[in-house]
């Protein structure tokens, strides 16, 4: 499995649950209670801001053609 999103996270309360280890867990009432801007707040202060999808490497030089010698 994928790491999850913190906005994945912030609307199931499995993933909150496996993923999120406070000093007090919530209830899924409590849970579900909360609103989805809050859990992200949780997020962010427990792991920081949530980073992005980089883009691809360059290509290597081992993808240049090779040009024989004569």
């Amino acid at each position: 499995m994928s790491k999850p999103t913190y906005r994945e996270l912030a609307t199931n309360f499995t993933l909150w649950c496996k993923f999120v280890l406070l000093e007090e867990q919530v209830s899924e009432r409590e849970f579900n209670e909360m609103s989805i801007d809050e859990k992200l707040d949780i997020l962010q202060g427990c792991f920081g801001r949530e980073i992005g999808v980089f883009p691809p490497p360059p290509p290597t030089a081992a993808l240049t053609p090779r040009f024989r010698s004569g």
